[in-house]
């Protein structure tokens, strides 16, 4: 018990450890970068516009003077002089305070103040994002405790594979882009419930259900394409992808419907295995109606879930269409008939994946019982 609690408290001492160093790391990280980063560490900002355009739509337009300081390359710690121009409505623009780190371009020396120009070209945001990241870390670790560490892990390793696996592709375009994401498939399923659910009944039965649902997803959305002739899809998103676009979609769907096939993959066979753990003599009959009712549960949240999740990232354009008075169903179209093709591929995956889950974590309890 004593070595378990000093257990926890060195890893908690080493993460604490960590999150403090890579913190003090990223805000003084300026060297590693080949652009120019400025901390802004004067602002004026000039009178407010109001503009209306032919939509009469209305926004209010700002001009902000902004003195920064340069923290890496030749000019450290020199002075530089920026414009940024920003609106109320924060569309394409940012509204900067003191103290915020921006990529900027430098253009020239202001002779008057015999300081540098230049031009905002990004933000720099690695600490924001590092200081979400280490959220996300404590919180699985507090919730999950080991398997939350394993889930860390797998989610690691599936980032790295994704990353070569879209690298290869990119330097070798004779290879098929589906044959690789069929594989990086493979691979996310094996390493991420092995990881989280370790080796067991359990999970070569969740292992199974999502390969063949997640498959299968694809193969009906594949036939139904052909069918309809793609009837309805727009791909001008795609428009300047270098690649067949059809063959883009297809892999996002692939790899997207991956992770809602999984969950109710796993969903289905930790149920069944738990019924079974609870009552050894529990009937083939009765698991089958607790698992089917549970699946029943879960369906419908879960399709909505990728719904919401698809149709999410495309609320800003829509909107944007809408207020410059485009048509409902043309915005729809333009700019959701992938999305709910994204969505309805996945929905097809967990569809399949209730039955799926359900004969294959019961083919496997009987093999248990049967070693009994």
């Amino acid at each position: 018990m004593k070595k378990t609690i000093s257990n926890k408290i060195t890893l908690w001492t080493i993460l604490g450890f960590l999150f403090i160093a890579s913190l003090l790391f990223v805000q003084h990280n300026y060297s590693f970068y080949e652009r120019p980063i400025a901390k802004i560490v004067e602002v004026t900002t000039g009178d407010a516009t109001e503009v209306t355009d032919a939509h009469n739509n209305k926004d209010t337009l700002y001009t902000q003077t902004l003195r920064a300081e340069l923290k890496n390359g030749k000019e450290s710690g020199q002075q530089i002089n920026l414009v940024n121009e920003y609106s109320s409505s924060g569309a394409y623009d940012h509204k900067f305070t003191v103290g915020h780190e921006v990529f900027v371009a430098i253009d020239g020396i202001d002779e008057k103040e015999a300081t540098l120009t230049g031009i905002i070209k990004d933000v720099k945001r690695d600490t924001q994002v590092l200081f979400v990241f280490w959220i996300f870390v404590f919180t699985l670790l507090v919730i999950g405790k080991k398997q939350g560490f394993f889930a860390i892990i797998s989610l690691a390793l599936n980032v790295i594979l994704l990353s070569y696996a879209l690298d290869i592709y990119v330097k070798n375009d004779t290879i098929s882009l589906l044959f690789i994401c069929g594989v990086c498939v493979v691979l996310f399923t094996v390493t991420s419930l092995l990881l989280v659910n370790g080796f067991n009944e359990k999970t070569y039965a969740a292992i199974i259900a999502t390969l063949l649902g997640t498959f299968l997803s694809l193969l009906i959305t594949y036939v139904v394409m052909w069918i309809t002739a793609e009837n309805g899809l727009r791909y001008e998103e795609m428009q300047y992808v270098t690649r067949p676009y059809r063959t883009v979609f297809m892999a996002g769907l692939f790899i997207g419907s991956l992770g809602a096939v999984m969950d109710v993959a796993i969903t289905m066979s930790s149920s069944i295995f738990e019924l079974y753990e609870k009552d050894h003599d529990i009937s083939r009959k009765a698991l089958k109606t607790s698992a089917l009712d549970i699946g029943k549960d879960i369906m419908g949240t879960m399709t909505n879930i990728l719904f919401f999740a698809y149709i999410s990232g495309s609320i800003p354009v829509l909107i944007l269409y809408l207020k410059n008075s485009t048509s409902l169903p043309f915005a729809f179209s333009i700019n959701l008939s992938l999305e709910i093709a994204r969505a309805l591929a996945g929905g097809i995956g967990i569809v399949l994946a209730i039955p799926i889950g359900l004969y294959t974590s019961l083919f496997f309890v009987n093999r248990k019982k049967a070693r009994l």
